[in-house]
């Protein structure tokens, strides 16, 4: 099988009726209209592993499973599942990192007509109980490490059953003892019960039998829940269909262009629509091999980056820079990339920079490019062309995907070059947020045109050529004198500063400002907080920031809090500056919030405090 992309990717003829300025900058293997076949998840991955069995679907740590072998995996664990009592419809709670148990569990599960409740293996124990409770979850798959958490919870929710893996159920043997060695006995054992079941022990029960296909699982079906990364508000579970993920699937591989037996590294872990969506499941539907990296290290990305040479990278910005800054990656070659792709937080123009120099002294070619989504919309929604690059654009839409800016709190349509609300409509668009209808009714809504629109909660604004350009949260917007002030565009300013490893601007409530503009600065390695270098980031913000716009206050801090995904964890500072306001006996955060905007008020240079 040399060409499995013309039987997994066919054009569609139908029109969307919505003027696409964008479709000239696709490349001739994009098309604009995809035709997505009617099935599941589970069917996509099996098309393709019946067309190339002996193909290598995915290698952990040295282990190689083929197309065949995963199918074989997938039909023992259903079977398992089965027998265990799942029953189409059922949420099971698939708590594990990125190991071939996650992989083979998922499309198992969706086998059976399922749904997967992905959450992070490092949850607490009642983040868990609320995940359990929200989705009536009866059964949970997890890893050994994580196992105690469940237990600890297990009695206040509705779960029957728990399956427990270990790493080393696939470790390759000369792998096992080491691993026992430096993890292993850091891991309590797991007890014998009969609501316990071993990994292994599913699989064998899952042996020499077959499934009745009694009833057909179609595109239209809920088979996922994902969770929304929690930054600026409550985590909400946002349920997907096999459509949405086949979407993107679909629309991914066609702007990246990916063919069977491509490699990508699979570092973004697979409770994040990034991992899910992009890094596993398009993967597989084109018949590229996954290489599996559990737990991100450089020295592992190193050695797994030289042994398979992969076709592709996917990550976050600060990847990009630990890789730059390793001494294992200096003699890398990096000629065989065809494609490095950023999400889940917005790129920084020196990032990006940094490393395509770095990337291109050694052989690459290829340039970073920066998608943008939500897990609303399963995750990426546009992609940077591959043909045309535009200064701070994340992008223009996926196929059969639109976008449009709205005015803040309408249905409005604003102007080219217009800020507003980021609106999104396609066939990733979420089914609605599990159990919650206001929630859905607020953010999915039917415009004049009968389509249904997600409203990002996103400020950003789309050129006459259809590329976007993504703000901020709307939410964030710091409304200092008068002004509305972009934090993200303050901390691009501030990364730019060599002593600076990581920056987030909030918003302080102020009585006479509104809100005073705090930077919270996390120093590199070699660099000390002192006033000398406080007064030299004031003069770097200078040259790129308007006065009414540069940091009023600087805060060094060892760490910023973080999301289980990575991001900075707005909502948590948030919280200390509310305290902050308590602790001082200042109740005006919520009057602040709401007070109309005072007349511009620039204030002198001296009421920066250093």
């Amino acid at each position: 099988m040399k060409n499995l992309k013309k039987f997994v990717l066919k054009p569609s003829q139908d029109n969307l009726n919505y003027d696409r300025a964008w479709l000239k900058y696709y490349s001739q293997n994009t098309y604009p209209n995809i035709d997505y076949p009617n099935k599941s998840m589970y069917k996509m991955i099996e098309f393709v592993g019946k067309m190339t069995p002996d193909n290598f679907a995915l290698d952990f740590l040295g282990r190689e499973l083929t197309y065949k072998d995963l199918l074989k995996f997938i039909d023992k664990c259903a079977i398992g599942l089965i027998k265990l009592g799942v029953k189409k419809g059922d949420k099971i709670t698939v708590c594990l990192p990125n190991t071939p148990h996650t992989t083979i569990a998922f499309y198992a599960i969706n086998k059976i007509g399922a749904i997967s409740n992905m959450v992070h293996p490092l949850s607490a124990p009642k983040e868990i109980e609320h995940y359990l409770d929200l989705t009536d979850s009866k059964f949970a798959i997890t890893i050994d490490f994580a196992f105690k958490n469940f237990e600890k919870v297990k009695d206040n929710t509705s779960l029957e059953k728990i399956v427990v893996c270990k790493v080393d159920d696939y470790l390759k043997s000369s792998k096992k003892i080491g691993y026992w060695v430096l993890s292993k006995r850091k891991i309590p054992d797991i007890p014998k019960m009969t609501n316990i079941i071993k990994w292994k022990e599913l699989l064998k029960n899952g042996e020499n039998l077959t499934i009745c296909n009694d009833h057909e699982i179609k595109a239209s079906n809920p088979a996922v829940i994902l969770y929304t990364g929690g930054t600026t508000g409550k985590q909400k579970g946002v349920l997907l269909s096999n459509l949405n993920f086949n979407a993107l699937a679909l629309q991914t591989g066609s702007q990246a262009n990916v063919d069977l037996r491509d490699r990508m590294m699979c570092i973004m872990p697979f409770f994040h629509g990034f991992g899910l969506g992009v890094t596993m499941h398009t993967c597989l539907v084109f018949g590229a091999e996954m290489l599996l990296v559990p737990k991100f290290t450089v020295e592992d990305f190193a050695k797994t980056f030289k042994k398979h040479k992969p076709e592709f990278i996917a990550g976050v910005p600060t990847l990009f820079t630990a890789l730059t800054k390793s001494k294992k990656m200096i003699k890398s070659d990096f000629s065989h990339l065809k494609g490095i792709f950023s999400g889940a937080d917005t790129l920084p123009n020196n990032i990006k920079v940094h490393f395509e120099e770095f990337i291109s002294e050694r052989g690459g070619t290829v340039s970073i490019r920066e998608g943008y989504g939500l897990t609303e919309t399963v995750t990426a929604s546009c992609l940077t062309p591959s043909t045309e690059y535009r200064f701070g654009s994340i992008g223009i839409p996926f196929p059969d995907t639109l976008f449009k800016i709205c005015k803040v709190g309408t249905q409005e349509t604003c102007r080219a070059d217009e800020n507003g609300e980021i609106c999104i409509c396609g066939p990733t668009v979420m089914l609605r947020y599990y159990n919650d209808e206001k929630e859905t009714n607020m953010i999915l809504q039917k415009h004049d045109d009968d389509k249904i629109w997600v409203h990002t909660g996103d400020l950003g604004s789309m050129d006459k050529d259809g590329f976007i350009y993504f703000k901020q949260r709307i939410k964030r917007i710091i409304k200092h004198s008068g002004y509305s002030i972009f934090p993200s565009q303050i901390e691009n300013a501030l990364i730019s500063h060599e002593a600076i490893a990581n920056a987030c601007v909030m918003g302080v409530p102020d009585t006479y400002q509104i809100e005073k503009i705090r930077a919270y600065i996390v120093l590199e390695k070699n660099y000390k907080k002192s006033h000398d270098l406080k007064a030299d980031i004031i003069k770097r913000c200078k040259e790129y920031l308007s006065l009414w716009s540069m940091p009023q206050e600087i805060i060094f801090r060892d760490e910023l809090p973080l999301t289980k995904v990575g991001k900075i964890n707005y909502t948590e500072l948030e919280k200390e500056i509310l305290d902050e306001l308590n602790k001082k006996n200042i109740n005006i955060y919520e009057d602040i919030k709401n007070m109309p905007d005072k007349s511009p008020d620039l204030y002198k240079e001296q009421d920066i405090i250093l």
